[in-house]
């Protein structure tokens, strides 16, 4: 019995132009950036560092598959397949019943391809045609739907940025608001130290004045006792 053969890798090995991303260049990369223009004959190891131009002519490859953006987008009349929904404008902006009947449709029609497949499975095509152009329709309607949503989704966005912004302004408020206590609290501490001062000085100054008082007083008195002692 032959042996089991060990496994090399369970992944593939990534593009060999990997080794070129080094720490190295890409700082040398950053530095002939902005510098000027990188030129990938005089320095071939920056050439993988290098992102390519945006096409020109809206042409350009993924994966193989060539894409043109300038084309137009395939329609169902154009590809040949039976349009189940109506041709109006409001369909693109509400097309949540009409996906509703579709789905429907389709239940109906996988019901009757099961029951097909269980008397006489030789008379499946036309069922299964029949899915197939469902979900076609279903499909192109999702895609009419993409301008809407994008555009709900960004008033969506915007208005939670709206809401975070009033959010930061009512915390700025509510930070003046403690501000301005602390200050009220302040000016009241300072006001009540001015009027606790000036109390105290005018009480100071009443306090030397009835000892002035009462000694002037007892000096008067002396002076008459005096008096009465020299006349008596």
């Amino acid at each position: 019995m032959a042996e089991p053969q060990a496994t090399a890798a369970l992944f593939p090995a990534p593009p060999p132009f990997w080794k070129h991303f080094t720490r190295q260049n890409v700082r040398r990369a950053k530095q002939h950036r902005e510098s000027g223009p990188i030129d990938d004959e005089q320095d071939p190891d920056l050439r993988y560092l290098i992102p390519p131009e945006p096409p020109a002519d809206g042409k350009y490859k993924v994966f193989g598959l060539a894409i043109d953006l300038h084309e137009k987008p395939a329609t169902l009349e154009s590809a040949g397949i039976e349009q189940l929904y109506p041709q109006h404008p409001s369909v693109r902006l509400s097309p949540q019943p009409h996906l509703i009947s579709l789905a429907r449709s389709l239940l109906t029609t996988f019901l009757s391809l099961t029951g097909i497949l269980g008397q006489d499975p030789e008379l499946f095509e036309d069922r299964a045609a029949d899915l197939q152009t469902i979900m076609y329709n279903m499909h192109d309607l999702i895609n009419q739907y993409r301008p809407h949503q994008a555009r709900e989704t960004l008033i969506l966005m915007m208005e939670e940025r709206v809401e975070k912004m009033r959010a930061e302004i009512r915390a700025v408020d509510g930070s003046k608001e403690k501000v301005d206590k602390l200050l009220a609290g302040l000016r009241e501490g300072e006001l009540s130290q001015v009027a606790a001062t000036a109390a105290q000085q005018d009480h100071q100054t009443r306090t030397l004045t009835d000892t002035t008082t009462n000694e002037r007083k007892q000096r008067q008195r002396a002076a008459w006792a005096a008096l009465d002692d020299d006349s008596g």
